[in-house]
């Protein structure tokens, strides 16, 4: 997919330095990126629902792993990222029961999820990256940890 046809592009500047954590993010934004893809090119319900359905997923997924190893860590801003993550649940689940009523997915979703992504990375993941490379050196205990929720 070019850039021009990208709605989210990573770079360097949402890089949080963990490298797991960082491919996970790139997941997001290429399903995300399919997901405009789907919108611009007028794709059909089915197709709309399945590309909603692994967003969802993996942003659960994602999410999951995310508080899990925030928690191990004693993060003291976890709860706040939590209710963070299951707003952004709450409107890909809003839009595909939307999709189920027949109406379109709209660009200010997209739009929303996209905006909410990059400046969630930018600034609430980057606390707790930053949170814990002052606790410990980065190694292969968060490599092992989010190993198991790589995308199949």
């Amino acid at each position: 997919m070019s850039a021009r046809d990208c709605l989210v592009q990573w770079d360097d500047s949402y890089s949080l330095g963990l490298e797991q954590i960082d491919e996970q993010h790139k997941v997001l934004f290429e399903i995300m990126n399919h997901l405009w893809s789907a919108i611009v090119r007028r794709a059909k319900g089915a197709e709309m629902q399945k590309i909603l359905d692994e967003l969802e997923h993996y942003s659960v997924t994602h999410f999951s792993a995310e508080e899990a190893f925030m928690q191990s860590e004693g993060f003291a801003g976890l709860e706040a990222h939590r209710r963070q993550h299951a707003q952004f649940v709450a409107r890909i689940r809003a839009a595909r029961e939307d999709l189920r009523q027949g109406k379109e997915i709209s660009l200010d979703l997209l739009h929303f999820l996209s905006d909410w992504l990059a400046k969630h990375i930018q600034a609430e993941d980057r606390a707790y990256a930053a949170d814990y490379r002052q606790g410990r050196p980065l190694g292969s205990v968060l490599g092992r940890f989010f190993a198991q929720f790589r995308r199949l």
